[in-house]
């Protein structure tokens, strides 16, 4: 009898093993080297990204199959995360309790800041902090284990890259200097000498010219005052936001302080903290706002501005002219850049030989899947006849050259 029961035993124990796995498979997104990655640190993660893509580019998730681009791009990370953590296990990085906690209490410095008021309040930053986890799902014991992962992440990765990034010399910043110069002054002869040289390193100097541009130009800095307008607002309401912004207006003539308009209307709650503040590069905001805040007076305060996103109200604070800029000006940031570029890629190169090595399976299905098959499909499709009509066209040449050979003879 006893020897029935441990047989029992031992099935029921197997059968609810079978079970456990299965529910771990299904809270799955995809598995590395066994291990899961779950759909809840997945869905929380991608809401998060959707959410900042809401408020910085609202316009990218109307595209087709936006969802799917960004849940794409945050498996890749939340893989290579895992790749990255088990390589810092498998070396045996230790990450110590004092660690964690400053890192911990360094997180908890950026609540410090209270968002509906705009002002320091220390004492309420545990509480905001442990909000903010609360909205995450995510106990403080949790986020230590995470916050423990990154540490070792990190002296992971000091670790492999001290041994493999060459240092940034003074040779490498002024070389690129004088790619990004050329392109400043456009330098035509030099530009096209290094398209032909290099065209990589042709957009990597546009790129940091059109910003250095950015830095160096004609800009204003300005108080702001912003009433939302949506695609789905009806008239009326679009009417009483008008209204509101006009009403502003006159409190702001009849004496009201700008920056306790700022904190009693704008819809901008990002702004809070600064009051407002923000600067404006000629030739970046909408035509409308541009032409105010480089139009007016510093002190001067804007009527009502409307735009496609709302109405807004500017006070002029600073206005700086245009400046030129010195390879001095820029060396340290230009080394800077170099050294990120070097270790990006090296950090690249890294995770792609940890992931070759790896047993990745991905459990998740997107809706645009079958568009991406069907698109793989065509393109090794056409990389298979472009193969057969280089062969024909190779066999062409040799029976040519052979007829040729055969002319030559007689």
């Amino acid at each position: 009898m006893k020897k029935a029961n441990k047989l029992f035993l031992a099935v029921l124990l197997a059968a609810v093993g079978v079970n456990l796995q299965a529910k771990v498979m299904e809270s799955s997104v995809a598995t590395v080297n066994g291990r899961p990655i779950l759909a809840s640190e997945y869905d929380a993660y991608l809401d998060g990204v959707v959410e900042q893509y809401q408020l910085a580019a609202p316009q990218f998730l109307q595209q087709p199959y936006a969802k799917d681009i960004l849940g794409r791009e945050v498996l890749k990370e939340l893989i290579s995360k895992e790749l990255l953590y088990q390589a810092a296990e498998e070396e045996k990085i230790q990450v110590k309790d004092s660690e964690i906690d400053a890192g911990v209490n360094e997180i908890k410095t950026r609540f410090i800041v209270d968002e509906t008021t705009g002002k320091p309040d220390e004492k309420g930053a545990e509480k905001r902090f442990n909000q903010a986890l609360k909205k995450q799902g995510m106990s403080l014991k949790a986020y230590k284990n995470k916050l423990s992962k990154d540490i070792a992440v990190r002296k992971l990765m000091e670790q492999k890259l001290q041994a493999t990034v060459k240092p940034v010399e003074e040779a490498d910043a002024k070389a690129l200097y004088a790619n990004v110069e050329a392109v400043m002054k456009n330098n035509t002869k030099k530009i096209k000498a290094l398209e032909k040289e290099d065209p990589a390193k042709l957009k990597e100097a546009q790129a940091i010219a059109a910003k250095l541009k950015q830095l160096t130009g004609e800009q204003v800095r300005i108080g702001h005052i912003y009433l939302a307008v949506t695609k789905d607002m009806k008239p009326e309401e679009v009417k009483k936001k008008e209204e509101l912004a006009k009403q502003i207006k006159k409190e702001i003539d009849g004496g009201m302080d700008f920056s306790e308009a700022v904190k009693k209307y704008t819809e901008d709650k990002n702004a809070l903290a600064s009051g407002g503040d923000m600067i404006l590069l000629k030739g970046v905001a909408p035509k409308a706002i541009d032409s105010k805040a480089f139009s007016l007076a510093v002190g001067k305060v804007s009527d009502p501005i409307k735009t496609d996103i709302g109405f807004h109200i500017i006070k002029i604070k600073e206005k700086r002219a245009e400046r030129s800029i010195s390879y001095d000006d820029v060396a340290r940031d230009l080394a800077q850049y170099i050294a990120q570029q070097r270790v990006q890629l090296a950090m690249a190169e890294y995770i792609e030989d940890l992931y070759n090595k790896a047993d990745v399976k991905v459990t998740i299905k997107y809706e645009s899947d079958p568009l991406l098959e069907e698109a793989q499909a065509n393109a090794k499709d056409t990389k298979a006849e472009a193969k057969k009509d280089t062969k024909a066209d190779a066999k062409k040449d040799a029976k040519a050259e052979e007829k040729a050979a055969e002319t030559d003879k007689k």
